[in-house]
Parts: C-alpha cells; structure tokens; sequence
C-alpha cells in the first residue's frame, strides 16, 4: 500500500520532490537523508517505484518512517514503462497547493542549499513558466572524487532544446507556473524520448524562462546502473556519437516531435512553425534537410556537436 504521512504544511515556499525509484536501495537512505538536510526543506516526497526488486521500496518505507516530521512522504507504484513515463507519472502527483517541483534521481546528494538557492531563482519568474537546471559535481561515492559537469552556456531557447538537452533531469526545479502547463499537457501525451529533454522543449517553446544555475547543487553518483549517466567522459562521447550515427537520435526526435505536436496549442507561433519545418523536412531529400538546418537555425552547443548535427542530417539520421 502506498506509505503518506501527513505534518502540517510549512508557511514558506511549498515544493514536491519527485523521485523515480528502480533497485536503487544501495543508496537510497543517503539520497532521501539530503533531503531532510535541505537548508528550505521540502513539503513533500513523492515517489514512485518502477518494479523493484532489491527492497527499495522497503527501504523507503523504513526512513519515511524514522524521518522527521516536516515532510510528508508518499510513494505509490509507477507506471512500469520506464523511466520517462515514470516521471510524466510523478508530474501529474504534485498537489494544487505546490509552489515548486524539484526531480531527483535515486542515488544522488543533493548539497543543503539545492532548494533555497532555486527558490531564489526562480522567484522572479512567478507571472511566467520557469525552469532551472544546475551544473552537477559528477562524483564516485567510492572516492569521493568530483569532476564538475560540462559547461552548457546561454542561451536557453527552442532553437537548441529542439535537438540537444541543457542540464540534467536530477537537477531541474519548475516554478507552479511551469507544473501547470506540463499538467496541462500530460493527458494523451506520447512518451517522449526523455523527460527531463522535453521538460526543456515545452518551457522553452512555450516562452517560458530556462534557467542554468552554473554553481553545481548535487553530487552526481557515477556507477554502471546509471540509466543515463554523465556525458564527461570519452567513452561516453564516443557512446552518444554512435547513437547518432546508428539511427538512435533520430528515433529519439520522433518521440519528442510526437509529444510535442499534441501540445503544440501551448507553443508560441514561432515554435510551432519551427516544430513543423523540422518535422518535415527532416525527411525530405537531402538539399531539403540541409537547407532546414540551415534555414531555422538549429543547433546543438559545442564545436564537435554542431558538427555531429550537420553530419547525421547529411547521413539521413536526423
């Protein structure tokens, strides 16, 4: 049965936390422990387990239990389609009473100050949908070595989020305004190719805010059951150049232009029209598909990935 233990409300800022759960009770108890260790705690914590098998759930249970009484904690089963699906399913929980939406991964820490500082950020962005997104300290719990995540410079805008994410899902926070209209948006939605890269595209395309906090805010847990794990290092790269070039980014684009294009009504003109122009002529003989990249502006951040961009709309991958 679902665990919910109900404290008061705090009178500040009210902010969910959504954590996807999948075997992760190795390092749950130290993930859930930063929460409590927030310098502006959370409200709630909800959680849903996408089929575990290693006592996750238990383990969840049992700090819920011990925790201290400020937060609320819930979790129920997810949905079992995955990890993006999971947290379409965890966006649609949040209560009408929340003010802020932060996502978690499992197994990461997250520093004290994580939730304060993107209040403060996103405070100024209360007549607008607003999101933000950190830089991470990519950290082996082993060693306790921390490579800072790459670096991801403005802007933030539609032209980019159409064909490259800008931070990871572990480290975004939306303001109301933003819950809303991806609540907005959930019922039908296809599964787009990443959650965390759609939350990107919709803000963006929407006209909303996309904030980067360039000051990393968690400790990024690297270990071989990351389902997505850092894109730092060589074997990565490499790793994502050959999803690009074997056909895998282009499925990946479907998904999004599919979930995109059922809430589309919510995108500005210019988005729309861009979204199309893609849509179509990413298909299209290959004069057509050079001359749409050339034409709308798209691109991805970074020399050798703009250049892996024009490479895979040459190659029919795009």
């Amino acid at each position: 049965m679902p665990h919910s233990t109900s404290p008061p409300l705090p009178s500040g800022p009210r902010i969910a936390v959504l954590l996807g759960l999948h075997n992760g009770a190795d390092h749950l108890d130290a993930q859930l422990q930063s929460f409590c260790d927030q310098t502006l705690a959370p409200a709630w914590v909800l959680a849903a387990d996408d089929g575990s098998k290693d006592g996750t759930v238990d383990r969840f249970e049992r700090f819920a239990a011990d925790a201290p009484g400020h937060i609320r904690w819930h979790h129920a089963p997810g949905p079992g389609q995955g990890l993006s699906a999971n947290y379409l399913a965890l966006l649609a929980r949040p209560a009408p009473q929340t003010d802020y939406t932060a996502l978690s991964d499992q197994d990461d820490i997250w520093l004290p100050e994580k939730l304060e500082r993107a209040v403060a950020a996103l405070t100024p962005y209360q007549d607008r949908p607003a999101l933000l997104g950190t830089r991470s300290w990519e950290w082996d719990g082993k060693t306790d070595r921390r490579t800072l995540s790459r670096p991801v410079p403005p802007p933030y805008e539609f032209r980019h989020a159409l064909v490259q994410n800008y931070a990871g899902g572990n480290t975004m926070v939306l303001n109301r305004a933003a819950l809303d209209l991806v609540q907005a948006c959930l019922p039908g939605l296809p599964t787009p190719a990443v959650h965390d890269w759609f939350l990107y595209q919709l803000i963006a395309g929407s006209g909303g805010a996309v904030l980067l906090d360039e000051t990393p805010q968690i400790l990024y847990r690297q270990h071989r059951s990351n389902q997505i794990g850092a894109n730092s290092s060589l074997r990565s790269k490499l790793k994502r150049t050959g999803d690009m070039l074997r056909g895998t980014y282009r499925g990946w684009n479907t998904a999004n232009i599919a979930a995109l294009s059922a809430c589309q009504a919510h995108l500005t003109p210019q988005a729309r029209a861009l979204l199309a122009r893609f849509a179509k002529d990413r298909h299209g003989a290959t004069p057509a598909r050079l001359a749409m990249l050339r034409d709308t502006g798209l691109y991805r951040k970074g020399r050798a990935n703009q250049a892996m961009l024009w490479v895979t709309t040459l190659l029919n991958r795009l």
